[in-house]
């Protein structure tokens, strides 16, 4: 008995684990992020069933990237009409087909020196046990609009549930939740690059 006694805090903090979605980040050790005072924000991809997945984590990671106060973001009505008038037809998948000529002359049009490009992959409510938790992975990207060579790229998957298995709290049980956890942790990687 002391034996499982002794191997519940090493099993509660798998779990604890396990139930944290991981993150890639990739950072170009040439970039000076103190050169980036102002940025555009490009309406996230949407490669979920959701609909309005590419707006709502676009929304959440806006909000999240004003409260850092290190960095002008361009206003969202500006900087689409600065975008539209550069790029036609946006691709379906920006983060992967997002041109360099395409970011330099944005960056000219929209006078912002980066711009973050997004996709949504997974955004909906899965099933654990009996209960559903939510479900967000998104993928950022910064693009340099001197070079159009990607600076920073974040990627996260988090699944929402129990923090403590047996114990019920610590969960996140809802999409807004969970989006703007998401999106708070990718905007600190961000930002922790800038140091």
């Amino acid at each position: 008995m002391k034996i499982s006694i002794l191997l519940l805090p090493s099993f509660i903090l798998l779990l604890l684990l396990s139930s944290c979605g991981g993150n890639r980040v990739y950072v170009n050790e040439e970039a000076d992020f103190g050169f980036y005072s102002r940025v555009g924000l490009m309406t996230f991809s949407n490669l979920s069933s959701d609909n309005n997945a590419g707006e709502k984590v676009t929304s959440s990671f806006r909000t999240e990237l004003l409260f850092l106060k290190e960095i002008e973001v361009a206003n969202a009505g500006d900087f689409a009409k600065a975008t539209r008038a550069v790029v036609k037809e946006m691709p379906l998948n920006l983060p992967e087909s997002f041109s360099s000529e395409d970011a330099i002359a944005i960056g000219r049009e929209a006078k912002v020196e980066g711009i973050f490009v997004g996709a949504v992959k997974d955004y909906g409510m899965v099933r654990s046990g009996q209960t559903e938790f939510p479900l967000v992975s998104i993928i950022v990207r910064f693009i340099d609009c001197q070079t159009g060579k990607v600076v920073w790229s974040y990627e996260q998957t988090q699944k929402g549930g129990p923090k403590f298995p047996v114990f019920s709290f610590g969960e996140t049980h809802t999409l807004g939740e969970m989006t703007a956890k998401v999106c708070r942790e990718a905007v600190k990687a961000f930002a922790r690059s800038r140091k």
